[in-house]
């Protein structure tokens, strides 16, 4: 066995055991954060997840670990534990949007990384997967009448809920989307 994939096995260890201290100096030798197990594909973001070291996989994150990357089975570290609290630091948000008084009245599924919640983020990948310009946004609204204004709005939404954008418009509008209107055409 070659000597990266002795350290790649050292460092998966060290993320199943909690050893944040090993699994630093391995990283300052060069092993590869995601490096994955040649047989059952797991990486030490796995092996963290499955023993339930929320430490270990924020550190393993913050140092650029893929939360993304499928074991053999197929899955991802998120899919391996039930700890909420791993699922917050892994998984993604799914929300339900559609457009307010729109001909379409279904809603999309989108996703966004827990860890980015942000106000902008929400509106930026609303208007992405529903094909509408962030700046015609007037309104983010939490069905059934609740109105998002902050990050710390957005970072109480829990999965599955809906969201409706609320977008200007442009004839006939208030003094202030008729003004901001002229100020983008």
């Amino acid at each position: 066995m070659d000597e990266s994939k002795d350290l790649e096995d050292k460092f998966r260890e060290a993320a199943s055991i909690g050893d944040q201290d090993m699994l630093e100096k391995l990283l300052q030798l060069g092993v590869n954060v995601n490096a994955q197990h040649r047989i059952n594909g797991w990486t030490a973001l796995h092996w963290a997840s499955k023993r339930g070291h929320p430490t270990i996989v924020r550190y393993l994150l913050t140092h650029g670990a893929d939360r993304s990357l499928t074991n053999g089975k197929g899955e991802i570290a998120a899919q391996l534990t039930d700890k909420e609290e791993l699922h917050s630091l892994l998984g993604e948000l799914v929300l339900k949007v559609r457009v307010a008084n729109s001909a379409e009245t279904d809603f999309i599924e989108i996703e966004i990384d827990r860890n980015e919640r942000t106000f902008s983020n929400l509106v930026l990948t609303c208007c992405r997967e529903l094909n509408c310009e962030p700046a015609t946004v007037v309104k983010v609204r939490k069905l059934p009448n609740t109105a998002l204004r902050k990050d710390k709005d957005v970072w109480r939404l829990t999965d599955f809920q809906e969201l409706e954008l609320v977008l200007q418009k442009f004839s006939g509008g208030t003094r202030l989307q008729n003004a901001f209107q002229e100020l983008i055409y």
